[in-house]
């Protein structure tokens, strides 16, 4: 592949260097300067700015369609079906996910990345628009005849569009910002979700319960537009961050990107563990919770709201934390750990059954999340070169994928055996195989 131009990245000169990183390379001792983000580091970047106006948009858009989707299913299904449609809604959306994301960051790689980005948003505000006016509909407010199974396929469109939106803005943190404020960018990045949250939680249970369903959905739209009008303000140029990549085929591109993660043991296993920590813990605290809050703890949705905002503060206790380390490192123990903590949370969550250590366990669920990915992704960003990240960041994002695929699985096992089964089995799982990755992976366990 041609290396890309010296203006294309700030460790563009990196990019004519092999894609692959040696085995030996992730366990090296690496020295960083302690760089805060406020102090002349990734703030210091208009357009990283704008990428964070973009996070907080979609943290707010996010979870309106997401809860929007969820809430709608629990309604109108039957009830001795609800927790398995649930599962099937999860499903749908993870498998559209995994079947478009990996082009997704194939696409990120190959052509401009804002302009990737603009295009996409575009056309998601186009179908939000659409589904939010059919839901207005009565017959299908209620899932009237085929109403309820028709929306399904439409519902999936959020993770077709998630497909290109996360690996293409996540890229793009890394075209922002001078590498020695890369892990603070992340950190900050994801810390702007976090904090999106905290306000879209309980707003969006209140807006299901007031507004209802279709108006939640129309105002999600507002979030796509935002994050055209920020992509518009960004002043440096729109360059391919991987020249040579389209004169080859697709799956060429996406070769290279597993190429990384076959020679990487660092980067193979983040992946892996990602991949299972959401599939497990998420496909149950996520998929299935609506079935939980509204059968377990017997809360409607302004309730449901109220207990995600915990999640939210969680999310934002980890992020503002990782924030205040600035270039922090010891990265595979903090992963590991994070790790470790969301099987606990997922299992302690499970044996609860009243609202106040449900909202408490569903807190700490939230921060080992939060930390998870972040520090996940931070350990892709300093691993990866920059010309390879939208496919293998694609890769790490999988796990969203994976996780809502699992939902039908655990959906159709929850209505099976009992959901107070399923939490705690979940949970289990993902203590046992992250002791596993720690006692086997030792690079993983090492990582700078």
């Amino acid at each position: 592949m041609a290396g890309e131009p010296p203006s294309a990245s700030p460790d563009a000169a990196a990019a004519a260097s092999p894609p692959v990183a040696s085995k030996a390379s992730p366990t090296l001792p690496v020295t960083r300067p302690a760089v805060r983000p406020w102090a002349g580091g990734a703030l210091a970047s208009r357009d990283f700015r704008l990428l964070l106006v973009m996070q907080l948009a979609s943290g707010v858009r996010q979870p309106m369609l997401f809860f929007a989707q969820a809430w709608y299913v629990n309604l109108a299904a039957p009830p001795s079906q609800r927790v398995v449609l649930l599962g099937l809604l999860g499903a749908i959306r993870g498998a559209v996910f995994l079947a478009y994301a990996l082009v997704g960051g194939a696409v990120a790689d190959r052509f401009p990345r804002r302009r990737t980005l603009v295009a996409s948003h575009a056309v998601a505000v186009l179908l939000s628009s659409g589904i939010a006016l059919l839901l207005y509909v009565p017959a299908v407010a209620r899932g009237e005849g085929p109403w309820l199974w028709a929306m399904f396929p439409l519902f999936a469109s959020f993770g077709l569009i998630t497909g290109q939106d996360q690996p293409t803005r996540t890229a793009m943190v890394r075209d922002a910002v001078p590498t020695v404020a890369l892990t603070s960018a992340v950190t900050l990045h994801q810390f702007a979700m976090s904090l999106a949250f905290i306000p879209a939680a309980p707003l969006v249970g209140w807006m299901l319960d007031e507004l209802g369903v279709a108006t939640t959905y129309l105002l999600s739209g507002l979030g796509h537009l935002i994050v055209i009008g920020a992509a518009f303000a960004m002043r440096s140029p729109d360059v391919v961050a991987d020249p040579g990549a389209r004169g080859e085929s697709v799956w060429s591109n996406l070769r290279a990107g597993f190429g990384v993660v076959r020679e990487d043991p660092v980067v193979r296993w983040t992946i892996y563990l990602t991949w299972l920590v959401l599939a497990a813990g998420m496909s149950v605290m996520s998929v299935l919770i609506a079935a939980w809050v509204h059968d377990v703890l017997g809360l409607d949705a302004s309730g449901w709201g109220w207990m995600a905002l915990f999640w939210g503060i969680g999310g934002i206790l980890a992020s503002g934390w990782l924030a205040w380390q600035g270039e922090y490192g010891r990265k595979g123990q903090l992963f590991l750990g994070a790790s470790a903590l969301m099987g606990t949370s997922v299992l302690a969550f499970g044996l609860s059954r009243s609202i106040a250590p449900a909202f408490l366990f569903n807190g700490l669920a939230g921060l080992a999340n939060a930390l998870v990915l972040t520090v996940g992704i931070a350990i892709v960003q300093q691993a990866v070169p920059n010309r390879l990240l939208g496919r293998v960041t694609a890769l790490l994002m999988l796990s969203q994928g994976i996780m809502q695929l699992t939902g039908l699985l655990v959906g159709a096992a929850g209505q099976l055996l009992g959901l107070s089964a399923i939490y705690p089995a979940a949970g289990i799982a993902i203590l046992v195989f992250t002791l596993l990755t720690a006692l086997r992976q030792r690079p993983l366990r090492t990582a700078a």
